[in-house]
C-alpha cells in the first residue's frame, strides 16, 4: 500500500492536469449539450405554438385529409385538361381574313375570304363578293386543309394566313 501511496504522490502533478483535462472537457461537452437541447427544444415550441391545444396526430390527420382533398383536386384538374385538350382539337381556331377589291369599279376592299378550320384543316372559307348593287356569299367546305370545289387566289391566300401564326394584314396589296 505504501507503494502506490508513494506512486501517487510521486505523479500527483500529472493526475491533477489529467483530472482537470477531463473536467474541462466534460464541461465543453455538457454546454454544448444543453446548447442542442434548447435549440430542439425551441423548435418543437415552434411547431406546437400553432396547435391551439391540438396534439400533434389530430394535426398530422388534419394534413394528411388536406393533402388527399389536393391530390384529387389536382387529379379532376388534370383530367380535366385532358378534356380542353382534345376539344381544342377540334375547334376551329385558325382564322385567316383577306380583303379585296373583286370589281374595278368598287374599291374600298369590301369583298373578303374568310377560312376558318381546326388543327386537322376542316372547316370552311367563306367568299363575300360585293358589287356595285348587290353582295353574295359563298361557302366552301374544307376537309384536310383542301376544298372539293375550285379556290379564288384570295381563298388560298385566306388559308395559308390562318396557318401562320404571325401577325397579318387584312388587306391585300
Amino acid at each position: 500500500m505504501d507503494v502506490l501511496l508513494k506512486s501517487l504522490t510521486q505523479h500527483l502533478s500529472e493526475i491533477v492536469l489529467f483530472l482537470l483535462a477531463a473536467v474541462l472537457v466534460l464541461g465543453f461537452l455538457s454546454v454544448r449539450s444543453l446548447r442542442l437541447h434548447a435549440r430542439q427544444k425551441s423548435r418543437w415550441k415552434g411547431l406546437f405554438e400553432g396547435a391551439q391545444g391540438e396534439n400533434i396526430e389530430s394535426m398530422l390527420h388534419a394534413h394528411l385529409r388536406e393533402r388527399v382533398r389536393s391530390e384529387e383536386e389536382i387529379r379532376e384538374l388534370r383530367s380535366r385538361i385532358e378534356e380542353l385538350e382534345t376539344q381544342l382539337l377540334s375547334s376551329k381556331r385558325h382564322v385567316g381574313l383577306v380583303r379585296y377589291d373583286a370589281f374595278e369599279d368598287v374599291g374600298g376592299n369590301q369583298s373578303f375570304a374568310l377560312a376558318l378550320y381546326d388543327d386537322q384543316g376542316n372547316g370552311a372559307v367563306l367568299n363575300g363578293i360585293v358589287g356595285r348593287t348587290d353582295c353574295r356569299v359563298y361557302c366552301k367546305p374544307l376537309v384536310n386543309g383542301r376544298s372539293e370545289r375550285d379556290l379564288s387566289q384570295e381563298e388560298q391566300r385566306a388559308i395559308r394566313e390562318a396557318r401562320d401564326p404571325r401577325p397579318k394584314s387584312i388587306v391585300s396589296p
